[in-house]
């Protein structure tokens, strides 16, 4: 699960809670129950069996759309677009006002290739001034672009999202790949250094400086950086592909 996805899981368990403390309601601590027994099962990738909890929540709650949304995410991570699409749809006709659900539905769109549809998202996004990270949104719009080649366009995009947090590490990870996809390792070297001094963890960013290093021959610098990429995740796609690079470049005795 993403940050991005505990942060609303996290505000969906708050809802339910106030909703349970005001109404004693014995549906309503059902629905609670069932929901963290769905955030647990979805925090451990547990997908289908996370759904079924939500849809058991929904149903004992259908009143409120932050259960929904949960629902949505997990659809979403599913790969079940139209049913991760009904319920966005769903959560916002109980509350036009959840930017968070506008957010989710770009992703979505964008995950389903529906370029105008996730843009226009994104636009409810950054032009809520109550949003507090909009730099995400700012971020999703330039990866719409990335996807078609229009580097351009993707670059103004994610420097807008570092101008408005300058500690925004993906923004700096986005110009990176841009200056790597121009052919400008140099400068997409300092835009992955960046992206670390933000975040010491950010794996694409670790990952595509071991790639440089092993580029320019650096043997040592790359292995470096493929252990701490195993070491921040070695179950991720990444992660395992830098475990395989370990085994390759590390000296033979």
């Amino acid at each position: 699960m993403t940050f991005r996805t505990q942060h609303q899981v996290l505000i969906a368990l708050i809802a339910l809670l106030m909703t349970g403390a005001f109404q004693n309601d014995e549906k309503i601590n059902r629905a609670l129950t069932m929901f963290n027994r769905a955030k647990q099962l979805h925090s451990e990738g547990k997908l289908n069996e996370a759904i079924a909890e939500y849809e058991g929540a929904t149903k004992l709650d259908p009143e409120n759309p932050w259960i929904i949304n949960a629902l949505g995410l997990a659809m979403t991570a599913a790969r079940d677009f139209n049913g991760a699409e009904k319920a966005f749809r769903q959560a916002l006709e109980l509350n036009t006002d959840l930017t968070d659900v506008h957010n989710n539905l770009g992703v979505l769109y964008s995950e389903m290739g529906q370029k105008e549809k996730a843009f226009a998202e994104f636009t409810i996004v950054v032009r809520d001034p109550s949003y507090p990270t909009p730099e995400m949104a700012l971020f999703n719009m330039g990866n719409l672009y990335f996807r078609d080649q229009n580097y351009e366009l993707a670059m103004m995009y994610y420097q807008r999202s570092v101008e408005k947090k300058p500690k925004f590490a993906m923004g700096y990870r986005g110009l990176g790949e841009i200056h790597l996809a121009l052919g400008e390792p140099e400068i997409a070297f300092d835009r992955f250094e960046q992206a670390l001094e933000q975040s010491p963890y950010d794996i694409p960013s670790l990952y595509e400086l071991a790639r440089l290093y092993e580029g320019q021959g650096d043997t040592e610098k790359a292995l470096e950086y493929y252990r701490r990429v195993v070491e921040a995740d070695r179950f991720s796609v990444l992660g395992k592909i830098s475990l395989a690079r370990l085994e390759e470049l590390k000296p033979r005795t």
